[in-house]
């Protein structure tokens, strides 16, 4: 039977008439070219071997096919009730779908999800043929915690991130460290699409679980910047800051005290961002940006600023120089957020200056913290 030819297949059976395996082999050989000798190997498969489960599902779909739907139900139900896997409650799924009838096709998936291995992603998309509204996991009640990730991973992967909101509330609710990393890749594509409050909230239960050092205050409190003074390396991912990949600049942690040093070897691009963070905030309202920070680079430091947007709209709030200081220096400045805005980018630029070369050195940050602006005294408007 190994030699995967009829001839073999049948000498197989005549030496062994009671194994179905040979019988099922046999159909599975003559089935392109002797339909009718096919179905009558199965049948004699099905016979000899009342829990040969593969034979019955193929004789209901042989069934379904010749139009015969009764016999093929009866074939499939049979393989269901004897074999108590993945398989039979699957196809029996696949059938319901072709058939129309959505009732008895969620009875049957939510049995197949129970007994799911390996890829879930064809039954994911199965049930999204027939309703894809990002409840699948209390749909088929999975409770398996790899399935509830996969179907996160599904979701994301077909770009239904406004679906993802059930599925991430199951992930949280699991607070594995596995999902840590699809959590991260959800939250990423939240802001992507500026849903700041439902990532937040799957930030700050990382935070909570301790797998980020720092929460977000989504726009509430006195100190919006995550990682002020950079106690913890940068994340790049989140609210944390972001050290983009630029030619030519390079991070460190200073030694001495708490700062980030950002290093210019000269041949970095005339126009780059060097460190971005998001920071939710609340739409018109004014904010103070205040920065502690020291240069080591002569008078080719002009060119550093620091630019704030509305990460929505895109406009520049408002945008300020770095003046060189060889000393720990401080700067500050203000802006409005305008309406709608809930989520500014804040990001340090450089852009060579007039006149001057490719900057070649190095900038400290010590601190940076963005906080709501102190009302004005006497109705004087603060600029």
């Amino acid at each position: 039977m190994r030699q995967e030819t009829v001839a073999g297949t049948e000498e197989a059976i005549a030496l062994t008439p009671d194994q179905s395996e040979c019988y099922a082999r046999l159909a599975w050989l003559v089935s392109g070219d002797d339909p009718p000798r096919a179905k009558a190997a199965l049948l004699r498969a099905a016979a000899v071997n009342p829990w040969d489960t593969r034979s019955r599902i193929e004789l209901g779909l042989l069934a379904e096919a010749e139009g015969d739907d009764v016999t093929s139900r009866q074939y499939l139900l049979h393989a269901a009730e004897a074999d108590r896997l993945f398989l039979p409650r699957w196809t029996l799924a696949n059938y319901y779908f072709r058939r129309g009838d959505t009732a008895q096709f969620w009875v049957w998936a939510k049995q197949a999800s129970a007994m799911l291995y390996g890829d879930a992603q064809p039954l994911f998309r199965l049930c999204g043929r027939v309703a894809e509204d990002g409840n699948l996991i209390d749909r088929l009640q999975i409770h398996n915690p790899e399935v509830r990730a996969a179907y996160l991973s599904y979701l994301l992967g077909q770009n239904r991130v406004d679906l993802i909101g059930p599925a991430v509330h199951r992930l949280l609710e699991q607070n594995r460290e596995p999902d840590a990393p699809l959590l991260q890749r959800a939250c990423e594509r939240l802001l992507e699409v500026k849903r700041v409050d439902e990532a937040a909230a799957i930030w700050n239960r990382q935070a909570d679980a301790g797998r980020v050092p720092f929460r977000t205050p989504v726009g509430n409190g006195e100190q919006l910047v995550v990682n002020e003074s950079f106690a913890a390396p940068p994340a790049s991912w989140g609210f944390d800051w972001r050290l983009p990949v630029v030619e030519g600049v390079g991070f460190s942690r200073e030694d001495e005290s708490r700062g980030l040093r950002v290093t210019f070897s000269g041949s970095e691009p005339e126009d780059c961002e060097t460190l971005v963070q998001l920071v939710p905030l609340r739409n018109q309202a004014r904010y103070e940006l205040s920065f502690v920070y020291r240069t080591r680079a002569g008078a080719s430091a002009k060119g550093l600023s620091w630019r704030v947007t509305d990460a929505v709209g895109g406009a520049v709030l408002k945008e300020g120089a770095l003046s060189p200081s060889d000393a720990d220096a401080a700067g500050q400045l203000s802006f409005e957020t305008p309406a709608e805005c809930r989520l500014a980018r804040l990001a340090l630029r450089y852009r060579r200056a007039p006149g001057t070369t490719r900057l070649e050195g190095f900038l400290v940050l010590r601190s940076v913290a963005l906080k709501p602006a102190q009302p004005p005294i006497d109705g004087a408007r603060v600029r």
